[in-house]
């Protein structure tokens, strides 16, 4: 695993932390936090999206082990 990998896995988790902390806070003023929780599911939709895109591209799979700089 590169170092570029681990750095994006340890930025997950710690983005992971703080989405756990925002839904806490936003359950618990819950009929205003709704449009907080649409949103954040929003989000956290797209960030899955470009980081499945990101893992699952065969073009920078190959460069990454077969291309030396």
């Amino acid at each position: 695993m590169s170092l570029g990998n681990m750095a994006l896995v340890g930025v997950c988790i710690a983005a992971g932390v703080y989405v756990l902390a925002l839904l806490v806070g936003m359950i618990a003023v819950f009929p205003f936090g709704l449009l907080g929780l649409v949103v954040l599911g929003f989000v956290g939709f797209l960030l899955f999206s470009v980081l499945r895109q990101k893992l699952d591209d065969k073009e920078n799979r190959h460069y990454e082990d077969n291309v030396n700089e």
